[in-house]
């Protein structure tokens, strides 16, 4: 799985012309979200092909900040606080969580400032745990 940060315009039908240009193309959104600012918005989504979901947007002519390996775990759902202690074990190991969401399958998909770390203190909430 791949995060995709794509730049879109603030402007409506934005959105929509991108998630339908990549669904044309067969590239399905597992998760992910869009964050506005100004005149300008950052999408973070959950691909499983990112090289190719690059190649399909930025040949439409979308700006792609990054393709990246985000860190997925699993959190508890019925358990108040997970995200919290997450998050809290990542701040005193000195690491700053970049971006943060959710995908389909309600896992928790990071990106930081320090993946390698990040994945060995973090690794009492991986993915595949019993």
């Amino acid at each position: 799985m791949h995060d995709i940060h794509i730049l879109l315009r603030n402007a409506p039908g934005e959105l929509a012309s991108m998630a339908s240009l990549l669904g044309q193309n067969g590239i399905g959104l597992e998760g992910g979200g869009v964050f506005t600012t100004d005149a300008q918005a950052h999408a973070h989504f959950l691909v499983e092909d990112g090289i190719r979901a690059r190649e399909v947007l930025e040949t439409a002519g979308f700006p792609v900040v990054s393709v990246s390996t985000p860190l997925i775990r699993k959190l508890r759902q019925k358990r108040p606080g997970e995200l919290g202690e997450i998050a809290t074990t990542l701040a005193s190991h000195g690491i700053s969580i970049l971006v943060q969401y959710s995908d389909h399958a309600n896992r928790l998909i990071l990106l930081t400032d320090d993946d390698k770390v990040a994945a060995t203190v973090t690794e009492k909430w991986t993915v595949n745990r019993d």
